[in-house]
C-alpha cells in the first residue's frame, strides 16, 4: 500500500447556550435515560457533567465556548501531568515499545501509516475517500476486522509523535478517529450482536488505544478541539457500556473500565465505574496470570482500592 493517510478540515463548533433550569432539566433527562448517548446531548448538557469549577462558572453564565476552553484547560494540565500510557507489549503489532529503540519505532509507525498493521499482514480495506471501511479488510476475516477496529496502532503512532514531533503521525491519528466516530456513533444504533461492540472490544479500545492517544496527541494542531470534545463523549459512552455489563469479571474489562474511571473522575459517573471494576475485581481475582495483568494495567490498579478509588487523580 502506498496511500498516507491524510486528514480532513477542522469543523467548527456549533454551540447552543442553555442556563439555569433549563440547563438542570436537560441534564435531568439525560440521568433519567431519556436521552440514549452522552454523544446526543448538545455542548452545554454535555459540558454540565464535568464537576470543574471553572467550567461550571462559565457555563453558569451561559458561556459555552468558554466552558469548552476551561475543560480542554483543564486536560492539558491532566495529561502533562500524569496520564495513562498504553502497554508496551503491542501484541498485535509484534512490537515492545519498552524494548524497541527509538528508530525501531519510527520504522515500525511509518508502516503503519503505509496501512502495513500488523505482524501478519492485516490490510484494512479503503473506501473511496482514502478512509479505512471499518466494517471489512482485505483479508476478509471476522477477526481481521475486530483488530482494525481495536486501533492499537494509535500508541505506537503515538509513541513516535512523541519522540519525533512529526505532525504525519497525529495527522493519521486525528483523521482515523473521525473516520471511525462518523461510522459507529451514536452507540444505541449499532447492532449488539456486532462483535466490534463487544465488551471486550471496547475495554481494549478504552485501555490500550483511546484513552492514552487522548493524551499523547493533545497537543496536537490535528486533535482540536471538535475532535477532543468528540472523543471524550465516545470515551464516556463507551465506558458506560461497560458499567451495565453484568457478566462474569474479566480483567480485560475490568481494566477499560478503572482506565476509565481514574481517566476522568471529573466525571460524576467516574465514581461509579472504578467502583463496578473493583467490586468485580475482587469477586473474581483468583487465576489471573502476571503477564496477562501487566498487559493491561490491571493487577497494580485493580489490587488497590485506595487508589481505584480516589476521588481525583
Amino acid at each position: 500500500m502506498t496511500n498516507k493517510t491524510r486528514v480532513g478540515g477542522d469543523s467548527g463548533s456549533s454551540m447552543k447556550e442553555v442556563t439555569g433550569g433549563a440547563l438542570l432539566e436537560r441534564i435531568g433527562s439525560f440521568l433519567g435515560f431519556r436521552c440514549k448517548t452522552v454523544r446526543e446531548l448538545n455542548d452545554a448538557e454535555f459540558l454540565g457533567l464535568f464537576d470543574i469549577p471553572e467550567v461550571q462558572r462559565s457555563l453558569g453564565r451561559g458561556y459555552n465556548i468558554k466552558s469548552m476552553t476551561a475543560l480542554l484547560d483543564h486536560y492539558r494540565q491532566r495529561v502533562g501531568d500524569d496520564w495513562l500510557q498504553p502497554p508496551s507489549q503491542l501484541a498485535d503489532l509484534g512490537i515492545n515499545t519498552a524494548t524497541a529503540t527509538d528508530e525501531e519505532i519510527i520504522a515500525r509507525a511509518d508502516q503503519v501509516l503505509e496501512y502495513d498493521i500488523e505482524q501478519i499482514d492485516l490490510l484494512p480495506a479503503l473506501s473511496q475517500s482514502g478512509d479505512i471501511d471499518w466494517s471489512r479488510s482485505l483479508m476478509q476475516s471476522a477477526d481481521s476486522v475486530l483488530r482494525v477496529n481495536r486501533h492499537t496502532w494509535w500508541s505506537l503512532l503515538g509513541q513516535a509523535y512523541l519522540c519525533t514531533g512529526n505532525e504525519k503521525y497525529a495527522r493519521a491519528f486525528a483523521r482515523q478517529l473521525s473516520s471511525w466516530i462518523d461510522a459507529n456513533f451514536p452507540i444505541h444504533e449499532q447492532d449488539s450482536d456486532n462483535p466490534i461492540w463487544s465488551n471486550q472490544q471496547i475495554a481494549y479500545r478504552l485501555r490500550v488505544s483511546w484513552i492514552p492517544a487522548f493524551g499523547m496527541f493533545y497537543e496536537s494542531p490535528h486533535f482540536n478541539s471538535r475532535r477532543k470534545m468528540d472523543m471524550l463523549r465516545c470515551i464516556f459512552d463507551q465506558a458506560r457500556v461497560l458499567k451495565q455489563e453484568r457478566a462474569k469479571h474479566n480483567l480485560l474489562m475490568d481494566g477499560g473500565l478503572v482506565s476509565a474511571g481514574i481517566s476522568f473522575p471529573e466525571l460524576g459517573e467516574a465514581r461509579n465505574w472504578r467502583q463496578a471494576a473493583v467490586s468485580r475485581f475482587r469477586d473474581g481475582v483468583s487465576g489471573i496470570d502476571s503477564e496477562t495483568s501487566d498487559n493491561f494495567w490491571s493487577w497494580n490498579v485493580l489490587n488497590s482500592s485506595d487508589r481505584a478509588l480516589a476521588e481525583s487523580h
